[in-house]
């Protein structure tokens, strides 16, 4: 897996233990390329919707896979209206 710049997430930590209870999200993408031409949007989305999203969400590209953490519960079921 690869390790993208721009992801908000603790590599000592690793995902499960990083923020466990918050509110998660994974987003499957079948076509690799569908996926990092979706994570560069969705990314692009949170920073510029979440406010504080530094501190407020964790996301992390995972092949396949786009996997986001929200503290707040709004914030979660706008995501997931958005792109869920």
């Amino acid at each position: 897996m690869s390790n993208r710049p721009d992801d908000n997430y603790d590599y000592v930590k690793r995902w499960d233990e990083t923020n466990p209870g918050w509110y998660e999200v994974a987003l499957h993408f079948h076509d690799p390329n569908e996926s990092v031409i979706n994570y560069a949007e969705i990314t692009e989305w949170v920073k510029e919707n979440i406010q504080g999203y530094k501190k407020h969400t964790r996301y992390r590209y995972m092949g396949n896979y786009l996997r986001f953490k929200f503290r707040y519960e709004r914030d979660y079921i706008w995501f997931k209206l958005t792109w869920g």
